[in-house]
């Protein structure tokens, strides 16, 4: 035989106790002794036990924070969990999950047990919720017509959003007939063409809301191709129908604020967005009217007559420039000949002559030297103002 230490025991029997599916989600009838909460966590120990043995019992802080009650000791009702062993110690224990207190165990018991088969159906999977509509036309509410969650509902519509059409389908919410009228007003909601629906009623014991958890409404809650908001019972209130809903509101006023928007801040955001479409609008104008600018642009250059007026204006343009060029030449020119006539003036004989000297010619040939002419040479003396004849005496 093997030997095994406290360690390898305790944790052989622990697995073999997790794996018997026959020691989870068990319900045990007893009564609550030896409670002892840990302040700190927030867990509870305490025990369970009836007329002839008892079990140690955990439920931990977060299963706990859910109870709608405070546990006591001595308090009777239905645990719910599994058993499993505390390895350390080797004892043996309920891990508790839920407590429902004794009075209601039967209705919670088969409620729990329609719970986990729907569950397991997939029909409070929130894949298949529907999303309710921001701003519905018409507005279902399945209830009864006498009792005061329609008023209610048409309270709070009337004051939030009145351009709604609410439309009531009668049934009754209590009592063994509850549920197949309130089928029946379900269905005919489904039908109707509303573009929500709001099925529920006001609060009561889990006795009077136990109509809601009816496996056939859960059904056909599921079935509705109108998205559907729940309001069964107060906020603490939680049935089979509100986990099938597409919605589950805490009250029946809640699901009419949920079902509807607020009028009061509708006005200033639809001129939000008026504002913002003016702008939008505005920039898609200016946006388009630059285009169609460079297009006109554009355009205009591809015109024969455009092109002949920028040809004209061109050769306008190069003629001023060839006359403003002619004119400056002619004058540089004008100036260059005036210079140069200076220039020859300067250098002209005549010049000279008018300052009282004179040209002495003999026979067309101009003298040069006095060793050129002798006595009796007759010469010609020419002025700047004309010629005289001469005779050279000696």
């Amino acid at each position: 035989m093997e030997i095994l230490t406290p360690t390898q025991l305790n944790r052989y029997m622990a697995f073999r106790i997790r794996e018997d599916e026959r020691l989870s989600g068990v319900m045990l009838r007893g009564e609550m002794s030896d409670l002892r909460p840990h302040y700190a966590s927030g867990h509870l120990y305490f025990s369970v036990k009836d007329e002839a043995c008892r079990i140690k019992a955990v439920m931990f802080a977060s299963n706990a924070s859910q109870l709608r009650f405070s546990p006591e000791n001595g308090m009777k009702g239905i645990f719910t969990g599994n058993i499993g062993m505390y390895e350390k110690t080797g004892e043996v224990q309920l891990y508790v999950t839920d407590i429902v207190p004794e009075g209601t165990g039967a209705i919670f018991l088969a409620a729990e047990q329609l719970k986990i088969k729907l569950s397991g159906e997939g029909l409070f999977s929130d894949e298949f919720k529907k999303p309710i509509p921001r701003f519905p036309k018409r507005i279902a509410a399945v209830t009864s017509a006498g009792g005061a969650a329609i008023q209610d509902i048409i309270n709070i519509l009337s004051r939030r959003y009145p351009v709604a059409e609410l439309v009531v389908f009668d049934c009754l919410v209590q009592g063994a007939e509850a549920p197949r009228s309130i089928i029946r007003a379900l269905k005919a909601a489904d039908a109707s063409g509303c573009d929500v629906i709001i099925c529920g009623r006001g609060g009561g014991s889990i006795e009077d809301l136990n109509a809601f958890n009816d496996e056939e409404l859960a059904r056909a809650l599921f079935a509705c191709s109108t998205p559907v908001i729940s309001a069964v019972g107060h906020e603490i209130d939680y049935t089979i129908a509100d986990l099938v809903a597409d919605l589950r509101a805490p009250t029946p006023s809640a699901a009419a604020e949920l079902a509807a928007g607020d009028m009061s801040g509708l006005a200033d955001r639809v001129a939000g967005y008026g504002a913002l479409m003016d702008k939008a609008l505005a920039d898609l104008f200016e946006r388009k009217a630059d285009v169609i600018e460079r297009k006109r642009l554009a355009l205009e250059a591809l015109y024969p007559e455009a092109k002949l007026v920028r040809l004209t204006e061109r050769a306008a343009a190069l003629r001023e420039s060839l006359r403003i060029a002619m004119a400056s030449l002619l004058e540089r020119k004008q100036g260059e000949m005036a210079a140069a006539a200076a220039g020859l003036e300067n250098l002209s004989p005549l010049k000279t002559m008018s300052r009282g000297y004179s040209l002495v010619m003999k026979d067309g040939s101009l003298v040069v030297s006095a060793d050129a002419l002798k006595k009796g040479d007759s010469v010609t003396l020419r002025f700047s103002d004309g010629e005289r004849r001469a005779e050279i005496k000696g």
